[in-house]
This record gives C-alpha cells, structure tokens and sequence, in this order.
C-alpha cells in the first residue's frame, strides 16, 4: 500500500515529527485501533484530500527557487494537511492509528485499497 504510506509520511511530516505522532507510529499489535465501516469510508475521504494536497505542493515545490519559498510551501502544506484531517472530525494521530491498523491487516488493506480506487 504505497500511497498510504506516501499519505502517512506527509501527514507525520505535516505534524513536524510531534511527540504524539512518533507515539503513535509506535503503538504496539495489541493496542491497534478496531476500525469501523464508517472510519473506513472517513480513511479514504481524509487519504484522498492528503493525496491530493500532497500533488499540488509537489508541483509547487518544483517551483521554488529559494530555501525560503521551500519553507514556505511545507509550512502552508502542513497546515492545510492538519486542517483536512480535522475537517474529516479526527485528529493526525487518529488518521496515523487508523492508517497502522489498516496496514497490519491484509484483508483490511486491500478492502482500503479497493474503497479508494472506487472513489478516484
């Protein structure tokens, strides 16, 4: 699942590598999240808005000419990706927990991946 793992960077990259979200790449099998139908449905929204914002800035990046205008661009990145998590009513951490328990069941990730081809 390349493109999750793709979306989980830019969202832990969005959070600047805060101390919640190194906690929550870490969390171990047995305290993994059960993820619900509608957390799913809520995934692939979230999933498709990162992937989105995540192909406007890397073409904004290309742009850049100055270290500055780089640290500009991540910094509007960051924040947009916060905002449409939030927007989805879940907090980065919540969206990383279900993206883990989502990868460490196969089952679950290819039902993901089924779900947000759909969408695309």
């Amino acid at each position: 699942m390349e493109r999750l793992f793709a979306a989980i960077a830019v969202l832990v990259t969005a959070l600047g590598g805060s101390a919640a979200a190194q906690e929550s790449a870490a969390v171990p099998p047995a305290e993994r999240v059960q993820v619900s139908p509608a957390e799913l449905e809520r995934f692939a929204a979230v999933f498709l808005a990162l992937q989105r914002k995540a192909s406007e800035y890397e073409a904004q990046m290309l742009r850049v000419k100055t270290e500055e205008e780089a640290r500009d661009v991540q910094a509007k990145m960051q924040q947009e990706s916060v905002a449409a998590v939030a927007q989805h009513g879940w907090t980065p951490e919540e969206y990383v927990a279900v993206a883990q328990a989502i990868d460490a069941d196969p089952a679950l990730g290819a039902h993901t991946r089924r779900l947000i081809d759909s969408r695309q």
